[in-house]
């Protein structure tokens, strides 16, 4: 006799405790650590004074195709949208895809450690690089063993603190900026200019994982929509603020490829200079490496729920509510590239390349919410009219494959075989474990929760 197919219920343990000031610092720490920070070099490098051109395209890119994803976290608040909306809205083989190229996504652990300790290197030259950057990853994962609540009060005060520093050296940097560089936007060429814009889409698409916390949210309906968007305008325009001075106080080549510390050595006194390193370049770093390993886990979670890796993987801490193998797994894959040498620019642009089919199918995904769930749709607090999301979606594919064509025919050597041994690996298990896991949906569709979504919200919840 067949054993009946066991239907996981892998977020049972998860807890309902993120507010909105939690929710907008995960969504800040996600853009801010990963651009200003570890990118301002490589798009100086890329555009000259061009860069802060740059950072404001980037951003309007990722606003166009971050709304319709703000439209599904207000309508369906889920664990793991990165594969939950796409599995319920398309095919729970395109929400594989999505939860695969997720989980590569994490190697930006590696870049946000990378430039911490390249920062900290500045402050302490004989502390050595590498080590300092696979401690960073380390100490982080600990924390958030802890739970997710204990992380994002952290992450808070780390904004505040980085906020304070960051503005110190914008305003001691503006007097002594030369205009002039400024005005030359793209000094080798607009295509530059776009693959500069594209690789720092990167940076600032962090905030959709906000998307990802759903059933961790007190008021997930209102508040995805306003962390998501505020924290792309909010991270947009301290960028600017800070490329102005970052690429306009000294000569480009000083300053192409090289860290901000190069220029707050140069404006700054040295106890600012020693705040600035600790209290800004490595408390962004650390806040990003924190709200990613907490929201790195739900889309894997939720694959595990339709059977798509095993169920023991997902097992979640009941003092905690941390799935601890989870983020074993995921800390290793994010101090690999640490450890093989691999450099900052690598790293991002893996990263970006990665998100891609990810984004295209998740927005893609939003346009059959209005068929599919029409009535949580007509309770989101946050909604389109259809001819502009249509807008949206499309516009939004076509940048996502403008940013993709520019960013591939950067990539070096190794980053094409680790995409695509990954790629290969992605594969196997699709089709090793997709016949269990539409046994897996098939036995929910018959206990009677078919392919809704995990969680009908509540009036309460959705409306905030």
């Amino acid at each position: 006799m067949t054993s009946p197919i066991r239907v996981p219920d892998v977020e049972a343990n998860l807890k309902r405790s993120i507010t909105l000031p939690q929710a907008l610092g995960v969504s800040f720490h996600q853009i801010v650590g990963g651009g200003v920070i570890a990118l301002m070099g490589v798009a100086i490098a890329l555009t000259g004074g061009g860069a802060p051109l740059a950072f404001a395209m980037a951003a309007g890119m990722v606003i166009i195709y971050s709304l319709p994803v703000a439209v599904l976290g207000s309508a369906m608040p889920v664990t793991g949208g990165r594969y939950s909306y796409a599995a319920r809205l398309i095919s729970p083989s395109l929400g594989f895809t999505t939860m695969w190229f997720s989980v590569l996504v994490t190697i930006q652990l590696s870049l946000m450690a990378l430039a911490g300790a390249d920062y900290l290197h500045s402050l302490v030259p004989s502390v050595p690089a590498r080590p300092l950057a696979l401690g960073l990853i380390t100490v982080f994962f600990l924390a958030n063993l802890a739970g997710a609540a204990f992380s994002n009060r952290l992450g808070i005060v780390l904004a505040f603190v980085m906020l304070a520093a960051f503005l110190l050296y914008g305003f001691a940097g503006l007097p002594q900026v030369e205009w002039g560089t400024i005005g030359d936007v793209a000094p080798q060429g607009v295509g530059n200019l776009l693959t500069a814009a594209a690789l720092l889409t990167f940076a600032v698409t962090g905030s959709t994982y906000v998307a990802e916390l759903g059933r961790e949210m007190k008021r997930p309906g209102r508040d995805i929509p306003l962390s998501m968007i505020g924290g792309i305008v909010l991270s947009a325009v301290l960028y600017v603020f800070l490329a102005i001075p970052s690429v306009g106080v000294l000569p480009v080549p000083d300053v192409a490829g090289k860290p901000m510390s190069v220029v707050a050595d140069h404006i700054l006194s040295p106890g600012v200079f020693a705040f600035f390193i600790l209290g800004g370049a490595l408390a962004s770093v650390v806040g990003h490496m924190n709200s990613l390993l907490l929201t790195a886990t739900k889309p894997v979670l939720a694959a595990i729920g339709d059977g798509w890796l095993p169920e023991r993987l997902g097992a979640v801490n009941q003092r905690y509510g941390t799935p601890h193998w989870l983020l074993f797994g995921l800390y290793l894959i994010g101090a690999v590239p640490v450890l093989t040498g691999f450099s900052v620019a690598a790293i991002a642009g893996m990263v970006s390349v990665a998100a891609t089919p990810m984004l295209a199918i998740m927005i893609i995904s939003s346009c059959r919410l209005r068929s599919r769930y029409p009535d949580l749709y007509a309770a989101a607090p946050f909604r389109m009219p259809w001819r502009l999301h249509v807008a949206t979606v499309a516009l939004g594919t076509a940048v996502l494959a403008v940013q993709a064509y520019l960013l591939v025919d950067k990539l070096t050597g190794p980053a094409v075989v680790a995409l695509v041994s990954w790629l290969l690996l992605g594969i196997a298990v699709w089709s090793a474990r997709r016949g269990h896991a539409a046994a897996v949906v098939r036995a929910r569709a018959a206990g009677g929760a078919g392919d809704a979504p995990a969680e009908q919200p509540s009036a309460e919840r959705t409306a905030g």
